[in-house]
């Protein structure tokens, strides 16, 4: 399983990421699947909203608050050495979307999880 968060940190980043959210959903999604070879059911993307309201000076005076962040979250301990090879190919595709116009970090985690999905009917 592969859950991937698209956090934009500001309203001018949501806007893009806003008017290109199938093509960002889709080079998130195709690079899990390539890289991680997850099946296609056990991949969900989320793309939310700007929540940040603000940033402490220093990072900001440094450039170091990013313009938007992906986490990536699996709980398959077995796809750990594949982590850069996925953020790599993630970087390649989103610099191609976007140039340098959109600063991207991506974080990359192994969550200690059991999870049970429950239908209610």
């Amino acid at each position: 399983m592969a859950y991937i968060e698209i956090f934009p940190k500001s309203i001018d980043s949501q806007k893009k990421l806003s008017d290109r959210r199938a093509s960002v959903m889709d080079i998130l999604y195709a690079a899990t699947k390539e890289i991680l070879n997850v099946p296609d059911h056990d991949i969900i993307v989320e793309l939310n909203q700007c929540t940040a309201i603000a940033f402490n000076s220093l990072a900001v005076q440094a450039s170091a608050v990013p313009d938007v962040v992906i986490k990536i979250s699996t709980s398959d301990h077995d796809f750990q050495p594949k982590f850069q090879s996925l953020c790599d190919h993630i970087v390649g595709n989103w610099n191609e979307q976007f140039g340098n116009t959109l600063k991207l970090e991506i974080w990359v985690n192994v969550i200690s999880a059991w999870g049970c999905n429950i239908d209610f009917n």
